[in-house]
């Protein structure tokens, strides 16, 4: 039996001919994208904005630390400053933690910070509140801070140890722009002017 081979050869260079119009039509960039969601990049750089949250990882998060001397607080009775016997509560800050998300263009963080109180001599069952200063600073050349503030945290001691573990959480917002990426989060204690 005979094969007609010249129709098999017209045959195949037919399909080759069908495959190659094909593929030159998926590589057309007129049409329809075959990838989701691409778009063809256009060389005119004025018609899209720069956007801070494409230059910041939503990994980043700013170091935190407990700025030095600012780590415990000693509260005196009235007019003995100083004075060991006359201590009413010792305050500390131990631990911290921070969390952070990128939101538009501003850095969202969330901070922890935990501590103990204890009453001293002249303290005893009652409350106490501790000035906790946050602040957000560039860490080479910022003229100040992007962001401080004086937060109140209640601690109420009781008998028998007149002791307790605190923990407080403070959401802050700083803007941020594609240049913040050396900033540190700074948290104290801030009794102000004495």
């Amino acid at each position: 039996m005979r094969f007609p081979f010249h129709r098999i050869a017209t045959a195949r260079n037919g399909l080759m001919a069908i495959a190659v119009v094909a593929l030159g039509a998926c590589s057309a960039t007129d049409g329809p994208s075959l990838v989701s969601g691409a778009t063809t990049a256009t060389p005119d750089a004025t018609t899209a904005a720069a956007v801070p949250t494409q230059f910041l990882k939503s990994s980043y998060c700013p170091p935190i630390q407990i700025r030095a001397g600012t780590e415990a607080m000693t509260i005196y009775e009235r007019g003995h400053d100083n004075e060991s016997a006359f201590v009413r509560q010792q305050a500390s800050i131990t631990k911290t933690a921070r969390e952070c998300r990128v939101a538009g263009n501003e850095l969202a963080i969330k901070i922890g910070v935990s501590g103990r109180v204890v009453a001293g001599p002249k303290g005893g069952a009652g409350s106490v509140t501790l000035p906790v200063r946050v602040a957000v600073a560039k860490q080479i050349g910022g003229a100040g801070p992007l962001y401080t503030n004086l937060f109140k945290v209640p601690v109420t001691l009781s008998a028998p140890t007149f002791g307790k573990t605190y923990q407080e959480v403070f959401n802050v917002s700083v803007p941020v722009g594609p240049q913040d990426r050396d900033l540190i989060i700074f948290v104290g204690f801030d009794e102000g002017k004495k």
